[in-house]
Order: structure tokens, then C-alpha cells, then sequence
């Protein structure tokens, strides 16, 4: 009664109202009050430990984590603490969730993917915090786990282990202020079973960041079934947000070990100095079971799955072994010449009976596997991804050894569906990596023969082939594989590994051709699952590439006006426009192909095709744009145009429309204010102007107004801004004082080009100007990376100052075959004029619509937009209609224009989708 008196008492002195509500503390008398947290501190407690604490919630607060953390609130009189009885009290914000050690069932991949990305963010933002308390001993921070030896005889010998090789390399990481204690009761989870919080700065120090992770994952772990691979996902949410080095992930299984024994010992330590206080050992159930689980020391294969789990190679030394293997004199592993042997698919089946030679591939997804001992980890899970080649002989053909080796392991395994006799051979490469060779389903003679520690020189018979009777029932063949590790296995190495763990297994036994040779190759290379996909995206490629829509697509094949993914189920392509006549249309397919069996080289030599395409390009211009220069990308042209503009003009400005977007180059991102005046832009750079985006042709004026530039460059149809039209009259009177000016006028032509519009070929023919350069991009090539510059006699000579200029691919013989195409098939299946009828006929239906998020409709042929009130609305429509097989998407500077930008083949009936889907998802709440 007498706690319950004093916190009503502190919290009038901060303007709380409401019932205090106890909480449990490992040190602190914690209150529920008032939607905040008010902590009763006994007298004694250290006031700079609490300035720590303070100042270290104030300093994150002020630098977003990406996770909600508590902040402090100051009392009445502007303090951060109050005096209460001998003690101090302070306020916290309540931060909302429910606790992970509350959760109903496990946290899934998604939960623990977004745990790590929490931590790191935390972690990040207290990288350059600093204070006088950060580094005063606290029993918490891992580099004194040491201390901590003989405190509980479970923890010892972790304890020990890492005073000998851990700690040593772990003072050598750089240290920094971190969180220090993501554990269940600290870590708060919400209505979407996403991280929604951190709290607890109590443990707050100076460590090697890797330390916050490793205490997030042990805690984590305590709920997993298989803990070192389920746990995964974490570190490379951690990683993702805050890159790891190879050094960190080293130490990491070691440092979680280490964490749960710091755990077991604190325990111990606590409840003998506190025996009646219950929380001290709050967080030991399971612990002292999972740290008996994992033992003293992680296994090679753990550490592998860290480093695949961050996009690094699983085997460090894989590299290495590939490399010399790539130049190696290997000799045959049989007599029998393997060149013709045909390559069949056991992917359903086993090998055929007897006879030979034949060929099974490696990375092969097999279903034959069907024994016990090919149960993976994981529930449900199955060992089923062939990691050697199956080369099928006669029984008793002898092995021969492809290299110089010493016998590693030989064992005979008869059991059903095993190896049989089985040998492993090490090597060495000429810098001293070791890797290892296996031969499956030998005879049992052959592993009696060969002891272990015998040499074999190349071309040594190593031993026979086994019939079914002493080869695991399979029919006469032998399993060859390459090892980088055996990962302690010797003659036990898996032969056969999961598909979800390909990237770890195809680092453990990269593919045997290396030592083969065969000039077919014998890889399978199976699909991935989508989650497996997801994450081999994330670990490797950049975070910079975005994915479209929530749920994002695996898209396997296009045909026409659909897209389908790995169910085969279709989606209408609205838009699309770089496959501008048709998803693989069999006409352009047909050109490249036919050309590509032909030849492909460089515009150094005379070829038909790129003088022919040059022609018939320049026959859909208007004079004077008559010379033409080929490249390999719409942002490729568009850097070419500016060069050409600056060497004819002599001046490096250039003005630009605002929201405008020219491509992915340096020096297109420094003229498009859709990226340098957006996320992560670097602002308007010092020779860029930039024009207001016009409502009336009489916004030309700005033209005028600005200062001299060498180029003006503008969308005909500027689409990231919102799908625009540009008002009648404007390019005309802007081209005229940009020309005054001195300017040449860059028509940007990548996204509206070719017939798009409808009513003319170019898009900035609607507006009756001829441009001074023209560039092509997205739809010339329908998908192959073709893109074009086209401009003036005059221009192009005065880019003739002796430099010369050559791009390696831009012209070749194949995109001009396929860029030939594109343009037959828009006239020989009149596309122009489709796309302005049916344009037409979509934008009045669209404009039909009574849908009250509506405000605008707009566009020219096929390339609409429709302008909704706000970006949620824009979203969620675009999701709805993505679930219902129509893929739409969202542009403009507040990302509420839908735009539809189809492949020109769209029919009839795409439209009436497009409306009726579109008037559905509208009716749906964002």
C-alpha cells in the first residue's frame, strides 16, 4: 500500500491521472499510469546511471529507429526526475504491443526478419551516442562475460570458451553504444505480429555492435524449433538494415552461446543475492535447455548458414576451390568416354537399370529420395536437391581418381537408398585450400581396400562400382561430388541437400563438371520457392531495386497483353510499355533469335540491318532529324543528347520541367527533379533549372525567364509527374524561347513514342513542333535493350571534334533485327491506329466512372492516367485490382495517378476488364 501511496504521489508531480497499475522489474517499482510508465527507483540508485539512461532515450528519439522506443516525459517542473523517498521517480511514454514471450505460437520468418531490422535500427541510432556512464561496469555487457566463470557449472564451460577464442577477437571489432537487451520482455509486438517496439534502456553500453544482435537472437531462439536455422531471418533483418562484415558473423554463433550462459550465470548470481524477487529468473525458461542444445561450440554448417543468410558465399573459401578446379588438369573418373553420354532426368525417377554411360544432373530436384534418412530439420521438410552427377555403368567398372589425393574417409553403407561404399579423397590446391572429392555406391571391397591416410595419384583406380545388392538397392551408377567442406562428415557428407538451402549447398559442393569437363554442362538449376526467392533477393541485389505491390509477383512468361506467374495463372498488363507490341511477340522473337544464330558484333564493320534501321527510324521523323545514333537504353540516349546539346551550345546548363525523370545515369539523376529533389536526392544541382510543370501554354513564358541554357529537355508526355498532357500550344511557344535563348530542344521521347498516343507516331507531334533531338527508349526493341538518339545534320557534325565515339553494343546487328520488327509489326498490324481507338474508347469509360476518389482522367491513345484524391486511395486500388489478375500501378508527385501504359495489343475486352476492375477497386476502402 504504502509503493501504490508513493506512485500516486510522483505522479501528481507530473500531471498523471489514472489508477496505478503494477509492473514487474528486474531493479525498478514499475507503474501502469495514464497511458506512461513511472518508475520508482530505490534511494541509493546511482542519478548518472539514470542521466545514461535519459539520455540516451532522448538522443534516439530524436533520430526515428524505425521502432517505437519510450520517451521521456519531465515533470511539472520541467525535471526529468523527482525525489521520492530517499529514491527518485521518472516517467516513460507507454509504448503499446504485446511482449514477444507472450505471443500465442513461435513468431514466423517475416516477425523475426523484422526483429533484426528493429534492432539494427536501434543500434544505428545510437551509433554515435556518447556519455561519461556508457562505460561503467555493467554485469550485462558481453566483454565482461568472463567475469562470470563459475557462477553456474551450465554456463562455465561457454563462458570459458569464449575467454579463450572469442573475446580476443571481439575487443578487436569496433565498439559503440547499443541497446544491449532485445529480449522477450522488451521487445513488443504488434496487431500485425510485426516488431512495433523496444524498451528498457537499462543495459545500454559500450560494445561491438554484433553484441545487440546476439542477445536478440538468443532470446529469440528460446521459442524455435530448430534455432540456429529458424533464426535466420533475423540476422538478415539486422543485416539488411545494418551491413555485417564476415568478422561479425564469425563471432555471432559464439557470441549467442555466450549471451545464454551470461543468462544462466546472471541467474544463478540474482536469485542467490534476491531470493524472493521472481523476475531475476524470468527469462530462464528454456534457456538453460536451448544452451545445452546448442553446445559449447556452433557447427561449421551453422556459420555457413550466417553468411548465406547475409549474401556473403556460405564457404569462404569456395572461391578458391572453383578457381584452381577451373584450370586443373583433372583426369577421367572412369574408362568409359562421357562426352555423348545423354543426360536424364531423375527427377521423378532413379537412374535406369544397369548399362551406360549415362548422365544425371547435378542441382537435380529429386522426389526419389524417399527414406527416413532423407528428413530434413524442418517439419514437412525433405533432403531433395542432387548435389552431385550420377554417371550410370556397368557394376564393377572401375573409379578412376580425377587427382592427386590422400584418402579422407572410406566406410560401406549398405542400408536402403544409401551410398553403399563410399570413398573421400582430400586435396590440396596450389595455395594450400583443402577440398575433398566423394564416389557413391562403390563396391564393399573398395572401402576395405583403401585406408585411411593412402595416396592416390591421378588416374589411380580408387575402386569399383556395386551392384543393388550392396549399393542401397539403387541401379549400378556412381555419385560423384565435389566438397569444398565435408563439414566434419568425412564419408557421412549429405549427398542430397534442401531446396530452400540451395545457395549453402551449392557452396558446400560446387558442381562437378569442374572436374568433368563436359561441354553440355549437366546443371539443373531448379526453381526457387517464393519465400526462398524473396530471400535470396534480399540477401543479394540491392534494397535500392524495389518490387511492385505488397504481395509482389514471380512473373515466368509473357505472351501479348498477359503476364503469368509460377501457377500459370494470367494477368492483363496495363502497364507495360517496353513490350510495346506484345509480350514475346513471335515476329520480334523470330528476328533477334534467326540474327543472334547469324551474327552479333560491333557498328565497326558494314552491316544491312543497322543502315537499314537508321532509314526506315528516320522515315517516322520529321526534317531536319535525319542522323541517327544507336544505344542501349532510353537512359543511355538521353545521357548522349545532353553531350550532343553541350558540344553543339557550348554550355553545360539544362532546363528541365519539375517532376520530370530522364534515367538512371549520374547525369540524368542531376536533371530529373523526381529524384534529386526526392528520398535520398542531393538537391538542384548548380547547372540545372528547373520550370514550373505547365497548366496553360502561357507557363512557356518561365522559358523565357530563366537563365541561358544549353538544353532544354522535356517529356513530350511527362509521365512520372502524372501522366500529363501538356497544354496546346505550349511546347511551341517554350521550344521558341528556349531557341531564343540558344538552347537546343531535346524531345524525350523513351516512354510515349512509337504510336503510343494515337492521333500521331511521336508524342510530340500532338503539339506540332519538331524537336532538335529526339530520344528513344523502353518500347524500340519491344524488351531487347535498344535505345536511339536522333537529330540534325547540323548537330551531329558538330559532334565530330575528333573524339570518337563508340558504344560496344549500341547498334548491333541483333537489336537492329528486333527494333525492325517492332516497326513492321506496328504497321503491318496497324497499332497506331488501335491505340488511338481504343485509347479513346477507354478514357471515356474511365471518365464514365462516378467513383468520388476520381478527379481527374487524362491522356493521350494508350497512355492514361486517373488522378484519385490521395496516395492510400491509389494504393489500395492498385492492390485490389492486382488480386483480381489486373496489374496497374501509381505515379505523380504524391503517387495518386493510376497509370495504364499497356502493350498496344490490348483488345476490347482488357479495356472493359480495366473499367470494371478499376470501378470495383474504388468501391473497396484503402
Amino acid at each position: 500500500m504504502r509503493c501504490l501511496h508513493l506512485a500516486r504521489s510522483a505522479a501528481e508531480r507530473f500531471g498523471l491521472e489514472g489508477v496505478a497499475v503494477p509492473l514487474p522489474g528486474e531493479l525498478d517499482r514499475n507503474f501502469a499510469i495514464g497511458g506512461h510508465v513511472l518508475k520508482l527507483h530505490a534511494a541509493g540508485t546511482d542519478p548518472g546511471w539514470l542521466d545514461l539512461l535519459d539520455a540516451a532515450m532522448e538522443h534516439v528519439a530524436a533520430r526515428s529507429p524505425g521502432v517505437a522506443t519510450p520517451h521521456l516525459v519531465r515533470a511539472l517542473d520541467g525535471s526529468r526526475r523527482v525525489a521520492v523517498d530517499g529514491g527518485f521517480a521518472r516517467v516513460l511514454t507507454w509504448v503499446p504491443g504485446t511482449p514477444w514471450g507472450r505471443l500465442p505460437a513461435p513468431p514466423g520468418a517475416e516477425a523475426l526478419r523484422h526483429l533484426g531490422r528493429a534492432v539494427a535500427g536501434l543500434d544505428a541510432a545510437l551509433a554515435d551516442f556518447d556519455h561519461p556512464r556508457l562505460d561503467r561496469r555493467l554485469r550485462w555487457n558481453m566483454l565482461g562475460a568472463a567475469d562470470l566463470r563459475g557462477a553456474a557449472p551450465a554456463a562455465t564451460p561457454v563462458l570459458e570458451s569464449f575467454a579463450a577464442e572469442v573475446l580476443p577477437d571481439l575487443r578487436e571489432l569496433p565498439a559503440q553504444a547499443i541497446h544491449n537487451d532485445a529480449n522477450e520482455h522488451n521487445i513488443l509486438v504488434g496487431q500485425d505480429g510485426l516488431v512495433s517496439g523496444l524498451i528498457d534502456f537499462g543495459d545500454v553500453c559500450r560494445a561491438p555492435r554484433v553484441c545487440g544482435l546476439a542477445v536478440a537472437c538468443a532470446y529469440a531462439m528460446t521459442g524455435l524449433d530448430v534455432p540456429e536455422r529458424e533464426i535466420l531471418p533475423l540476422v538478415a533483418g539486422y543485416h539488411a538494415v545494418a551491413p555485417l562484415d564476415p568478422h561479425e558473423l564469425a563471432l555471432l554463433p559464439a557470441l549467442i552461446r555466450t549471451r545464454l550462459a551470461m543468462s544462466v550465470a546472471m541467474a544463478a548470481l540474482q536469485h542467490a543475492e534476491q531470493p524472493d524477487n521472481a523476475y531475476v529468473l524470468i527469462s530462464q525458461r528454456g534457456v538453460t535447455a536451448l544452451l545445452q542444445r546448442l553446445g559449447v561450440a556452433a557447427s561449421e554448417l551453422e556459420r555457413l548458414r550466417l553468411r548465406a543468410a547475409c549474401g556473403y558465399e556460405p564457404v569462404p573459401h569456395a572461391r578458391a576451390v572453383r578457381a584452381y578446379l577451373a584450370t586443373a588438369d583433372a583426369g577421367p573418373v572412369c574408362g568409359s568416354p562421357l562426352d555423348d553420354a545423354p543426360a536424364i532426368d531423375f527427377s521423378g525417377h532413379g537412374p535406369p537399370p544397369g548399362g551406360g554411360p549415362a548422365l544425371g544432373r547435378y542441382l537435380e530436384d529429386r522426389r526419389l529420395y524417399t527414406s527416413a534418412a532423407f528428413e530434413a530439420e524442418l517439419a514437412g521438410e525433405r533432403r531433395t536437391l542432387h548435389l552431385g552427377v550420377d554417371i550410370v555403368l556397368p557394376p564393377g567398372e572401375p573409379i578412376l581418381a580425377p587427382l592427386d589425393g590422400i584418402v579422407r574417409d572410406a566406410k560401406f553403407r549398405p542400408a536402403a537408398q544409401d551410398w553403399g561404399g563410399v570413398v573421400v579423397l582430400d586435396h590440396l590446391t596450389p595455395d594450400g585450400t583443402r577440398f575433398h572429392t566423394l564416389y557413391g555406391h562403390l563396391d564393399r571391397a573398395s572401402t576395405e581396400r583403401l585406408p585411411v591416410g593412402r595416396a592416390l595419384a591421378r588416374g589411380a583406380t580408387i575402386g569399383h562400382l556395386g551392384d543393388e545388392r550392396e549399393n542401397g538397392g539403387w541401379a549400378p551408377h556412381l555419385h560423384l561430388q565435389l566438397l569444398t567442406t565435408d563439414l566434419g562428415r568425412g564419408a557421412d557428407a549429405h549427398g542430397v541437400g534442401t531446396l530452400a538451402e540451395r545457395d549453402v549447398w551449392e557452396s558446400v559442393s560446387p558442381d562437378p563438371n569442374l572436374l568433368l569437363g563436359l561441354p553440355h554442362g549437366l546443371r539443373a538449376d531448379p526453381p526457387r520457392a517464393p519465400t526462398d526467392l524473396r530471400a535470396a533477393r534480399r540477401a543479394s541485389l540491392s534494397r535500392a531495386l524495389s518490387l511492385a505491390y505488397g504481395e509482389p509477383l514471380e512473373i515466368v512468361r509473357g505472351a501479348g497483353a498477359r503476364l503469368y506467374d509460377e501457377r500459370g495463372r494470367a494477368y492483363v498488363d496495363l502497364v507495360n510499355n517496353v513490350a510495346h507490341v506484345g509480350h514475346a511477340h513471335p515476329r520480334v522473337v523470330a528476328a533477334a533469335a534467326e540474327q543472334m544464330a547469324r551474327l552479333n558484333t560491333n557498328t565497326r564493320y558494314l552491316h544491312e540491318l543497322l543502315v537499314t534501321y537508321a532509314k526506315r527510324l528516320t522515315a517516322t521523323l520529321p526534317d531536319p532529324l535525319s542522323v541517327v545514333f544507336l544505344v542501349n537504353s532510353g537512359s543511355e540516349a538521353n545521357d548522349l543528347a545532353l553531350r550532343l546539346a553541350r558540344t553543339h551550345t557550348g554550355s553545360r546548363d539544362v532546363l528541365v520541367l519539375d517532376h520530370a525523370y530522364h534515367g538512371n545515369l549520374s547525369s540524368l539523376i542531376d536533371i530529373s527533379p523526381y529524384k534529386f529533389d526526392g528520398p535520398g536526392g542531393a538537391g538542384r544541382p548548380e547547372h540545372v533549372r528547373v520550370a514550373r510543370l505547365p497548366r496553360r501554354a502561357e507557363d512557356a513564358e518561365d522559358v523565357g525567364r530563366l537563365a541561358r541554357p544549353g538544353a532544354f529537355i522535356v517529356e513530350s508526355l511527362p509521365g512520372v509527374a502524372g501522366q500529363i498532357v501538356l497544354p496546346d500550344g505550349y511546347l511551341g511557344s517554350a521550344h521558341a524561347h528556349a531557341r531564343a535563348s540558344g538552347a537546343v530542344c531535346i524531345a524525350d521521347e523513351v516512354q510515349v513514342g512509337f504510336g503510343r498516343v494515337g492521333r500521331t507516331f511521336w508524342g510530340f507531334e500532338l503539339q506540332g513542333v519538331v524537336p532538335d533531338i529526339v530520344t528513344l527508349g523502353k518500347p524500340i526493341g519491344n524488351g531487347h535493350p535498344i535505345g536511339a538518339v536522333v537529330t540534325t545534320p547540323a548537330i551531329a557534325r558538330s559532334f565530330e571534334t575528333g573524339m570518337e565515339y563508340f558504344n560496344t553494343f549500341g547498334g548491333n546487328p541483333v537489336s537492329c533485327a528486333a527494333a525492325l520488327a517492332v516497326l513492321d509489326v506496328i504497321a503491318d498490324e496497324r497499332l497506331q491506329a488501335h491505340a488511338a481507338r481504343l485509347g479513346r474508347n477507354l478514357k471515356q469509360r474511365l471518365e464514365a466512372l462516378t467513383a468520388p476518389q476520381i478527379t481527374d482522367v487524362r491522356g493521350e491513345g494508350l497512355f492514361l492516367g486517373v488522378e484519385l484524391t490521395d496516395a492510400d486511395h491509389a494504393t489500395a486500388a492498385v492492390e485490389h485490382a492486382r488480386r483480381q489478375g489486373v496489374l496497374l500501378s501509381t505515379d505523380g508527385p504524391r503517387r495518386n495517378v493510376i497509370k495504364l501504359k499497356p502493350p498496344l495489343v490490348i483488345t476490347e475486352a482488357d479495356a472493359d476488364r480495366c473499367v470494371k476492375t478499376l470501378d470495383a477497386a474504388l468501391a473497396q476502402r484503402p
